[in-house]
């Protein structure tokens, strides 16, 4: 299994752009954890730490399909000089205020972070397209890609933890603005990604450039929904488990420990199912992972219910824990099978922009599962919140099943718009030879 996947890093220049990207997106997942950490030591209000993340999350939101945009039509390269510091000195710059300067400063400081922090990871998907023309191995990549996701989201709270108990809080965000923003520019400088050429759009589009358009953004906003859908079952199952553990008496604090569970088994999952090949569209092998995960998701009630009908405290914790895990293994094959559906319906010059607008809608999606949970859990009881993820899940497999004709429609004419912009020459650059 592992040598699959060493075959992807053995491509040329993979694993000097794989590594510092890595790297880049470990700090990203410790942004939220370290603002917080670093706030709270600072005798911050719990309100104003929590705010600070997520206007942090905010910013990104917004500015990594901009960035992304950027990166696509001037080259990823000579983006990340400059955001890759911008964005880890603005960090810097709230972990070395966190204890003076004005609330609104702080706000300011983590909203322009998150606008400035790049889409690295949307940045490392597309930089596979340039790497290989292999379908199996492109999908591997996807997979790759999705599994280091999930890993890097245990780590990253992981390694915030283990700074601040060793140097202090605010240290632990100063470590993680450094990570940030060195990894963004050592991204940048791998020669795979100094390599690749802006892909401006062109003045002069093929015929009926405008129509195709329409149609593929409303099949993209379809499977974009459908990926927020599915980001939005990961946060309410926090909240739901949390909630569940409360009900039965147990520690709510176990709640992160369980919802653990299910991210390894996401990581086992995805490891697996990249491991190997496997036939079919993308949009079969996406519908055929949303029913399996939905099914998975379906049963984590039955773990309160046998609580209720007489099964112990201690054996409940076991049982819910054992259907976590077993739910995450169609986590990440899911994940990557959507990366790999909206790489299908994106033209080349515009993959970095795609797949930045998949994080932010994967903010949003997790954003709104997360407050719909709380608010319903209070007064439906712990079965329903528990039941809500796979209700996500099932209405992103009926959006993406009433889409179907259209995201066929949109995956044809991205291939047809990379043919013919690679048959043909663009008049700027052919110009500028001369």
């Amino acid at each position: 299994m592992l040598r699959s996947y060493a075959e992807l890093l053995r491509l040329p220049g993979a694993s000097a752009a794989a590594v510092p990207a890595a790297l880049a997106r470990l700090a990203g997942t410790m942004v939220p954890l370290a603002l917080l950490l670093a706030l709270v030591q600072s005798d911050r209000p719990v309100a104003v730490a929590g705010g600070a993340g997520a206007v942090y999350a905010l910013g990104n939101a917004v500015g990594g399909p901009l960035i992304g945009r950027l990166m696509d039509r001037r080259g990823p390269a000579s983006v990340l000089r400059i955001t890759g510091p911008v964005a880890g000195g603005l960090l810097a710059a709230a972990a070395l205020g966190a204890s003076r300067a004005p609330t609104g400063v702080l706000f300011a400081a983590a909203c322009c972070a998150g606008l400035a922090t790049a889409p690295v990871g949307a940045s490392a998907r597309a930089m596979w397209q340039d790497l290989t023309e292999d379908e199996e191995l492109r999908k591997r990549a996807y997979a790759f890609e999705s599994t280091l996701s999930e890993l890097l989201f245990v780590l990253g709270p992981s390694a915030v933890s283990a700074l601040g108990w060793l140097l202090g809080a605010r240290s632990a965000l100063l470590a993680t603005a450094v990570l940030l923003g060195a990894g963004a520019v050592g991204y940048g400088q791998a020669g795979i990604v100094r390599r690749r050429a802006p892909m401006p759009r062109r003045a002069h589009e093929p015929g009926g450039a405008a129509g195709r358009d329409t149609r593929r953004g409303a099949a993209a906003l379809s499977v974009l929904a459908a990926i927020a859908l599915t980001a939005a079952l990961s946060s309410a199952l926090a909240v739901a488990v949390t909630v569940a553990l409360r009900a039965q008496g147990s520690a709510p604090e176990l709640a992160g420990s369980l919802v653990a569970l299910q991210s390894v088994g996401s990581v086992v999952g995805g490891l697996l199912y990249g491991a190997r090949n496997h036939g079919g569209s993308t949009f079969r092998r996406y519908v055929r992972l949303l029913v399996i995960l939905t099914l998975a998701l379906a049963v984590l009630p039955s773990a309160v219910l046998a609580h209720r009908a007489g099964l112990s405290e201690a054996w409940t914790l076991v049982l819910l824990g054992g259907l976590l895990a077993l739910s995450g293994l169609p986590m990440a094959p899911a994940g990557a099978e959507e990366f790999q559906l909206i790489g299908d319906m994106t033209a080349r010059h515009r993959m970095t922009e795609a797949f930045a607008g998949v994080g932010s809608f994967i903010a949003v999606g997790g954003a709104v599962g997360s407050a719909l949970t709380g608010a319903i859990a209070d007064t439906a009881g712990p079965v329903t919140a528990l039941t809500l993820p796979a209700a996500c899940t099932c209405a992103a497999l009926l959006l993406t099943l009433a889409a179907r004709r259209p995201i066929a429609a949109a995956v044809a004419a991205a291939r047809e718009e990379d043919r013919v912009r690679s048959a043909t020459p663009d008049p700027e650059s052919h110009s500028h030879e001369h």
